[in-house]
């Protein structure tokens, strides 16, 4: 089915007012979750709406906190989000980090007691808006083992890089370092698929491309979860430790002594974030730059395909594409993410008429 974006829109912002956010963090939130369904990761769009909305009922996250600078120099900030909403945390911790970036040529805000906080690249697409190079990653629910082990110490740490371009659509890369995000793992089991390879590790220690294997745990909210997904392989495990370092460490969220109080899936959870910008006309003419980068992806999109390959496709094309498509015809979703919706709406006494509208 499709839906209008400013229905989808509305539906959020009331979602979010279920749960005491007021008028500006509710668009936040819903700006948040919006552009992630219209870049087509409803992962971490409408279908990460049920968990939000658990984790705010259960108090691991509040709308109303305030977002506070703790340690501060002309380059960087340590922010406190005293646990308040992972999308509202973060927009004010890029701005933060895109002010001191205008000013110095870089900004480098890190973050604890945050959220969760959707999609990373939303983060790094707003420093790219800026016309700047944004970086955005965080930490959250231990779910991932280590590479060689079988028990979780870690988020999937999400990592985005957004670079500006002129003519052609930019650099965006939005991944997880782990073999595959929590949500992708969760719908293949929903939908009874196989993984595409052995991307988690059931309780045995057995690495499996079985995702039921691992969701079978990961679901049962009386016990703590006994399997894990997997690192995407030794050189994501390698990535995962600087988002790690970077955020969890730095920002002083985790010691790896104190264990932390478990959110609503009876995970323990870490969430901190850390946000970078950097101004490219610190270092070059942009202009120059957005030429630069464009005759790039043009020479690798146009070079010759390998076989198997009917084009050599960069990172950030395809959601751009997905967007356009989207905001001049609706957002695509699947028929149970909406039945998931409805049952939500149902829930929080939210109506759904066509022409639901915020207000």
């Amino acid at each position: 089915m499709r839906i209008s974006i400013d229905r989808l829109r509305a539906l959020y912002a009331a979602v979010a007012r279920c749960h005491g956010a007021d008028d500006e963090e509710a668009s936040i939130f819903a700006d948040g979750l919006l552009r992630a369904d219209l870049r087509g990761h409803h992962t971490q769009g409408i279908g990460l709406l049920p968990y939000l909305d658990d984790f705010y009922s259960a108090g691991v996250m509040h709308f109303g906190r305030p977002v506070t600078i703790e340690r501060e120099t002309v380059s960087t900030a340590l922010v406190d989000g005293h646990g308040g909403c992972g999308h509202v945390v973060g927009k004010k911790a890029m701005d933060i980090a895109i002010a001191k970036a205008e000013a110095t040529g870089i900004g480098f805000v890190t973050v604890k007691r945050s959220g969760d906080y959707g999609m990373a690249s939303n983060y790094a697409l707003q420093a790219l808006e800026r016309g700047m190079i944004g970086i955005s990653m965080s930490t959250g629910p231990l779910l991932v083992a280590p590479w060689g082990g079988r028990d979780a110490y870690f988020c999937t740490n999400p990592l985005a890089v957004a670079v500006p371009s002129g003519e052609r659509d930019p650099i965006v890369i939005d991944m997880a370092t782990s073999a595959g995000s929590m949500g992708k793992v969760v719908l293949a089991a929903r939908d009874g698929q196989r993984l595409e390879e052995k991307a988690v590790v059931d309780k045995d220690g057995v690495y499996t491309d079985d995702p039921m294997r691992v969701i079978l745990d990961v679901m049962d909210r009386e016990s703590r979860m006994s399997g894990a997904l997997l690192p995407a392989g030794p050189k994501g495990f390698g990535m995962l430790l600087i988002v790690e370092l970077l955020s969890a460490l730095l920002s002083g969220e985790r010691d790896w002594e104190s264990e932390r109080p478990a959110d609503p899936t009876g995970r323990a959870a870490y969430y901190a974030q850390t946000f970078i910008a950097i101004s490219v006309s610190h270092f070059q003419d942009p202009a120059a730059f957005a030429a630069a980068a464009d005759r790039m992806i043009a020479t690798l999109t146009q070079s010759r395909p390998a076989e198997g390959f009917d084009a050599v496709r960069l990172p950030g094309g395809g959601a751009a594409a997905t967007e356009r498509a989207y905001r001049a015809h609706g957002i695509s979703l699947r028929d149970e993410e909406w039945a998931m919706v409805e049952r939500l709406a149902r829930k929080r006494g939210i109506p759904l008429d066509a022409d639901a509208s915020e207000g």
